[in-house]
């Protein structure tokens, strides 16, 4: 029965003691909730973090829990090597989708300040062709400034001038290195007499704390070494509760979950990725009695569920639209790949004689006189096989295939297709496309759009 209570308000719920009295509809449970606490012990691990009265945190990883992780973990890592992918084969469809991801999150940040906007104001401001902004929507490209500094800079360790840098930006202001306590809150939210209450919760870290409590947050991102989403769920809660900026702790709590996960090996992809709705009113209940009961009993399980369940619906989301825009380039490429050609026909009227210049049809004379560029020529067909053969020596990465159409389809200022790779290889269209594009990824073709249609041109490599 101990393991039975321990699996059921643990792993399968991570539910806190007010869950287990409704779950069971009964009043008193102290020997059930010890049993469930004797099941988290076995799972528990504590941190380096400690709360404003300099206890530690404590996080509870048991089976499902940890499971859900790792695969969310592993969507992650996937997507982005997909969204990499996606750039490299299109980024002109790339760009696109990446500013529907930023109109979509600036659409939540609006709804959220209550600031009325438009279709067309949001993509003016993507685009940034505002000329001048109007002052209900800094706040919207600010945000934007933030997510876009999140996608490529997250380099380094984590340090306090990381942190201000990046709410000095949210607040539209200059980083003044030489004075970086001004940018931390000044207006105390509690009596200072009730701070000397120990196991109380505080509305907000003492105003005398907070430098020393950002700069233990740093310590603890730097060193744990908890799974990257725990982490970011750690770093969001714990700046809602010190509370260290007069304005924008809930905006900077997001900002610095992205930031996280971008450092943590996701890099530019969790700046895509819808949270923000995090903030919205739905939410609002669940977050202050999960916050809380992370705060008061030290376990930081119960938010980081939470987050964590919230993060893993938007990545699914995500996906989807992704795989979308994948499918999208394949029929794009497909249909232009078969469409039929245009034969031009310049003239019906036979050239009879092509050893002379002048030829005479039917007492009619033409003068053959044609303008042509000089046409590049590529190797031969021997020097093509020895071109091929030592590629696949110098690049492990590519394929005997690749390497072969390459060598007979280098001429510099010719371009290639996709149906060309698929009839020459004889491989299926999908083959051919990831071929060209490994090629283009190698450095050996530059990709180019050419109305519906994908082209490919030698590079010349140095």
């Amino acid at each position: 029965m101990e393991k039975d209570f321990g699996i059921r308000f643990t792993d399968e719920n991570y539910a806190t003691r007010d869950d287990v009295k409704k779950a069971l509809n009964i009043s008193s449970i102290d020997s059930i909730w010890d049993k469930v606490t004797q099941f988290r012990a076995y799972y528990t691990r504590q941190t380096s973090l400690k709360n404003i009265e300099r206890v530690p945190f404590s996080f509870v990883l048991p089976p499902k829990l940890t499971s859900k992780i790792v695969s969310l973990e592993k969507k992650l890592s996937k997507l982005l090597v997909k969204t990499s992918l996606a750039n490299i084969q299109n980024s002109s469809n790339y760009n696109s989708f990446k500013n529907q991801c930023y109109f979509t999150i600036l659409e939540e940040i609006a709804k959220g300040y209550g600031i009325n906007y438009n279709q067309d104001t949001l993509n003016a401001i993507i685009t940034n062709s505002i000329p001048t902004l109007p002052i209900e929507y800094l706040m919207l490209e600010r945000y934007l400034n933030c997510l876009r500094h999140v996608e490529t800079r997250y380099n380094g360790s984590f340090n306090e001038f990381v942190i201000l840098s990046l709410y000095a930006k949210l607040r539209g202001l200059e980083l003044d290195v030489n004075n970086l306590n001004q940018y931390y809150r000044t207006t105390d939210l509690l009596e200072r007499g009730d701070h000397v209450f120990v196991g109380q919760h505080y509305e907000a870290a003492p105003l005398e704390k907070i430098p020393d409590l950002i700069n233990q947050l740093c310590d603890f991102l730097n060193d744990s070494t908890l799974f990257s989403v725990c982490k970011a769920s750690i770093c969001f809660f714990f700046i809602n509760y010190i509370k260290p900026f007069e304005y924008y702790n809930e905006e900077m709590s997001v900002l610095l979950f992205k930031y996280v996960l971008s450092k943590e090996d996701f890099e530019s992809l969790p700046s895509l990725v819808m949270f923000e709705d995090i903030l919205s009113k739905s939410f609002e209940s669940k977050l202050q009695v999960l916050s809380r009961e992370s705060e008061m009993k030290l376990d930081l399980t119960y938010i980081s569920n939470l987050l964590i369940d919230h993060l893993l619906e938007h990545v699914i989301d995500f996906e989807n639209e992704l795989a979308s825009l994948d499918l999208n380039m394949v029929v794009q490429e497909q249909y232009a790949s078969e469409l039929p050609k245009t034969r031009h026909v310049v003239s019906e009227t036979p050239i009879v004689n092509h050893d002379s210049s002048n030829v005479e049809v039917e007492g009619v004379t033409f003068k053959q006189s044609v303008s042509l560029p000089t046409m590049p020529v590529g190797l031969d067909e021997k020097d093509a096989d020895v071109v091929a053969k030592n590629l696949i020596e110098i690049y492990p990465s590519m394929k005997k295939g690749q390497a072969e159409f390459y060598s007979r389809h280098c001429t510099v200022g010719k371009y290639y297709t996709i149906a060309q790779y698929k009839k020459e290889q004889d491989v299926a269209y999908e083959t051919a496309r990831t071929s060209m594009d490994n090629l283009v990824a190698l450095g050996f073709y530059k990709k180019e759009q050419i109305k519906n249609k994908f082209v490919y041109t030698p590079v010349i490599k140095k």
